[in-house]
């Protein structure tokens, strides 16, 4: 059954604060609603009673919360609140709403990037459809897998290896990397399990980098290019802010991003623009109209001085965005712990791993009698350091030196946990 029920409004030091504008936040947490409330906007927050925490009832003046709500059922009660109290603007900076927002957005004709543009971002082969007009900006061949020949058939045309991933995926889930028959043979038998679900790209080898960037008016400004390095499969273990590139590889990214968002119909908000520097230059592997998730929003606010989501409430209540912070660290970097999969049997080491040298944050993910996943998306990770530094490899190697203090030991005989991560 679906419930619905709305929070008192958050008083301000004097009582009940002045209503101004209204704006409807879809997820997330505090930082975008209170950057909001500063710019005298009247924040209504929607989400699940699980996820709507005291902290956000102070950060709201209101709480729209569903159970079990279907983007459908997000629409309807937004045309219908919008009845009541009108919404200057709707938006979200979290994966799963990104498609419900621009639906309210576009019905109600609240602006924002065409609804046309966030689906096609979501949906990676109607991305790379649209992208095939822009060969000379790195199109990449590929083809949604909807029978077991169809993995043959692009097999033959591109050769080995390709990748397999889901149309609409984020948080590196479910993507592998099919490098011979055996894993062809696999991969058959995935699409004929989910046909129509998959889509086979041909593999682009090369670093790994994302573009973060902040679009005002069709303007595309690059904050940020994000180093990567990824563990089995194409799971991300590591981030660091600013890119290790020299200037003509810099600037080849970033003008392929600003093609790419030009092509996709980007005007307005952040996007964080995943793209592979291959021997034949920049090719776009996908892009999302949200900030960079895996901790890089922190990363680059390390680095920027200022937080994406503070660019974001400015942009909507139409205000200058906020000045950079008078002492930005020169780089940041995040490095993420992983172990064999099994029961953990022992996790230890994130008190002193805290006080390692340019430490801002560490995030123990696993406790003992947690299970570990083998390693096939970001939620398969066990936890993460962020470290600041002058430079880039100062930075990782804090992480990462700090990271080694951690000990995180499996049993892989024992298949079952006493609690899920997942359950908590």
């Amino acid at each position: 059954m679906t419930a619905f029920a709305s929070a008192p409004a958050a008083p301000g030091p004097t009582g009940a604060r002045q209503r101004g504008p209204s704006v409807l936040v879809l997820g997330g947490g505090t930082r975008l609603p209170k950057a909001l409330r500063d710019h005298g906007m009247y924040v209504v927050y929607g989400g699940t009673p699980d996820e709507f925490t005291p902290a956000h009832h102070d950060a709201c003046d209101e709480a729209w919360l569903l159970t079990d709500g279907s983007e459908d059922d997000w629409v309807r009660r937004a045309v219908a609140m919008h009845q009541v109290l009108p919404l200057r603007r709707v938006v979200t900076v979290r994966e799963r709403f990104l498609t419900a927002a621009a639906r309210i957005a576009d019905t109600l004709g609240l602006g924002g990037n065409p609804l046309e543009t966030v689906r096609i971002l979501k949906d990676k082969s109607l991305m790379r459809q649209r992208a095939e007009s822009l060969a000379d900006a790195g199109a990449v061949r590929a083809r949604v897998m909807r029978t077991p020949e169809d993995v043959d058939a692009f097999v033959a045309r591109v050769g080995l290896p390709v990748v397999l991933k889901p149309r609409d995926g984020s948080g590196s889930a479910d993507i592998s990397i099919v490098r011979d028959e055996d894993a062809v043979a696999e991969a058959r038998a995935r699409v004929g399990d989910l046909p129509g679900v998959m889509l086979a790209e041909e593999f682009l080898d090369g670093p790994e980098f994302s573009v973060e960037t902040f679009t005002d008016q069709g303007r595309h400004r690059v904050l940020a290019l994000t180093e990567k390095f990824t563990g089995a499969g194409a799971v991300e273990i590591g981030h660091v802010v600013p890119a290790r590139v020299g200037a003509e590889e810099r600037a080849a990214l970033e003008e392929a991003t600003r093609r790419f968002l030009d092509a996709m119909g980007f005007v307005e908000g952040p996007a964080h623009t995943e793209i592979i520097l291959t021997a034949n230059g920049p090719r776009v592997v996908e892009s999302h109209n949200r900030p960079g998730g895996d901790g890089i929003v922190d990363l680059v606010r390390h680095v920027l001085g200022v937080d994406i989501r503070d660019l974001l409430a400015a942009q909507i209540a139409g205000v200058e965005p906020p000045a950079p912070a008078e002492d930005p660290a020169g780089a940041a970097a995040t490095w993420f712990l992983t172990a064999a999969p099994g029961v953990a049997t022992e996790v230890s080491g994130w008190e002193t791993a805290a006080q390692g040298p340019g430490v801002v944050a560490v995030a123990p993910g696993t406790r003992a009698g947690d299970t570990v996943s083998p390693l096939r998306g970001s939620g398969d990770r066990c936890g993460s350091v962020t470290a600041v530094a002058a430079t880039a490899d100062e930075a990782l190697d804090r992480a990462r030196g700090a990271l080694a203090h951690v000990t995180l030991r499996t049993d892989p005989s024992s298949p079952h946990s006493t609690e899920s991560r997942e359950g908590r």
